[in-house]
């Protein structure tokens, strides 16, 4: 029976972090290399060759420092108000009785506060304490969905190349400039990888995005609906 090879999944983990946060890979392989006792990545690679493996312990500490302190479970409370955080279509949804918060799935989507209730006279998205303790849970929530959005994406959609040139990441074209069909906004490589593919200005959609000015003569009467 062969032993689990715990240097493929940190090669990994450091990988994935990297696509999701946008970072560069030599930044966040130092990071995991410190979170274990080593001094940089390249010390830990010159052990590894020597036959040393990281332990199941090793792989959980570094885990915790690349995701970070916050942790909060799908379902909770907030006092005596009961939650449920929900990823609908990659937009967050964090819901309870009679409210909820709606975050897009583009980074520069700001949190909407909504009451889906109004029969319920006590609601606790009223009252600034709840809403200020509700909201870095539903923040938390969004940028775990935006992750996994970017791991499953090429590294070159999340990281324009030296270029500024950024590859779609539905079309895989590249380019460093690109429009928007909706509000002919123009937007770098840059721009676009960092709010996910969608218009920094009106927030489309990725399908909504292109490298080149889209003729008005030709464009299609369509409304963007974020929500």
């Amino acid at each position: 029976m062969t032993s689990h090879d715990y240097l493929k999944d940190l090669k990994r983990i450091t990988k994935d972090c990297a696509r999701a946060s946008g970072a560069e890979l030599h930044e966040v392989q130092k990071r995991a290399a410190q979170a274990i006792g080593f001094a940089h990545w390249h010390a830990l690679a010159s052990k590894a060759k020597l036959g040393w493996q990281p332990t199941a312990e090793d792989i959980a500490k570094v885990e915790g420092i690349l995701r970070g302190d916050e942790n909060y479970p799908d379902e909770g409370f907030i006092g005596q108000h009961p939650y449920q955080l929900d990823d609908v279509l990659r937009d967050t949804r964090m819901r309870g009785r009679g409210w909820c918060i709606f975050i897009g799935e583009a980074p520069s989507s700001k949190p909407q506060l909504l009451i889906t209730d109004r029969r319920f006279k006590n609601n606790p998205i009223q009252d600034p304490d709840f809403v200020a303790k509700a909201l870095p849970i539903a923040q938390w929530k969004a940028r775990q969905v935006r992750a996994e959005i970017a791991r499953d994406w090429p590294r070159n959609s999340t990281k324009p190349d030296a270029d500024g040139r950024a590859m779609h990441p539905l079309n895989h074209e590249r380019s460093d400039k690109w429009y928007c069909l909706h509000c002919d906004g123009e937007s770098s490589g840059a721009q676009m990888a960092q709010n996910l593919w969608h218009c920094p200005y009106c927030g489309a959609t990725p399908l909504d995005m292109f490298s080149e000015p889209f003729p008005t003569s030709e464009r299609p009467e369509t409304e963007n609906d974020p929500a």
